[in-house]
């Protein structure tokens, strides 16, 4: 065999298994992408919740380390199997931010409630300030 040509043939042979395996389907899945219009956050905790009960939680920074701005990429995407295949139309997510140094959340916002569809992007607005509160809306 030349060289290098045992490599590739292990690619070849990992690329087919992974087709075979089924991982190349798309798999089910939703996601909210998160524009932060507030300043001086540093980094936004979530949990989201399907029935009112959590299923899960996460976070999200600048990944330099800056602050979050409206500009920062924060998009979320959950699936079918990270949801446990609940119903996603009864999904809501709420929002606790931190600032620079902070090592507890701000404020927490209220759920924003989600009619979830697999498929679909969603835009949730986060906004305000620790003197007037946090809030985060669907928007439409």
């Amino acid at each position: 065999m030349k060289r290098g040509g045992f490599g590739a043939l292990l690619v070849l042979i990992l690329f087919s298994a992974f087709l075979l395996s089924g991982c190349s389907q798309n798999p089910k899945e939703f996601t909210v992408k998160v524009r932060c219009e507030s300043t001086g956050i540093y980094q936004i905790f979530y949990t989201c919740y399907i029935d009112g009960e959590s299923c899960g939680m996460g976070g999200m920074a600048d990944l330099n380390g800056g602050e979050i701005t409206a500009e920062t990429d924060l998009t979320l995407t959950f699936t079918e199997s990270y949801l446990e295949g609940k119903d996603i139309s009864r999904f809501a997510i709420d929002f606790s931010p931190y600032g620079k140094d902070d090592t507890s959340e701000i404020a927490t916002t209220e759920k924003v409630y989600i009619d979830a569809e697999y498929g679909n992007t969603y835009t949730v607005v986060f906004s305000g300030d620790e003197d007037s509160g946090f809030t985060a809306q669907l928007q439409d």
